[in-house]
């Protein structure tokens, strides 16, 4: 009885855990960048989503810390994205703007600072899109 009762917690652990291990996503991240007001350094992140809520936080963690970040959907039906962080680079600093953990549904961070390109950064690379 004591086995099945533990076999039926391990399932249900599982169960609601698989969501939140799906939507964990990695990258290298070749230069130091800021997530809200925060610098991250250079490095490898993990971005996670928090809840199984489509308006929750995902947290993004690093060797440079973590922190939760409040987001919003961003959808692109019409085009396949590959899994990326987009950042905008301004007067020598790069902030991350958006990150797409699916094709096509993104997430969006709520700040617009000065921009002068945008840089998408995803399979240990980076590319510079040009000026906003």
């Amino acid at each position: 009885m004591k086995f099945v009762k533990v076999s039926c917690f391990l399932a249900m652990l599982v169960a609601v855990s698989l969501p939140a291990i799906a939507q964990s996503q990695q990258f290298d991240v070749p230069f130091n960048f800021y997530v809200s007001s925060k610098l991250m350094p250079a490095g490898h992140y993990r971005v996670s989503e928090v809840s199984v809520m489509d308006s929750g936080p995902w947290s993004i963690s690093g060797k440079g810390g973590s922190l939760f970040m409040l987001t919003q959907s961003l959808e692109s039906p019409g085009k396949v994205h590959p899994r990326s962080l987009v950042f905008w680079h301004s007067g020598g600093t790069y902030s991350l703007v958006q990150f797409w953990p699916a094709e096509r549904n993104g997430r969006i961070l709520p700040i617009k600072p000065e921009v002068k390109s945008t840089i998408l950064a995803g399979n240990g690379r980076y590319v510079e899109l040009g000026a906003e």
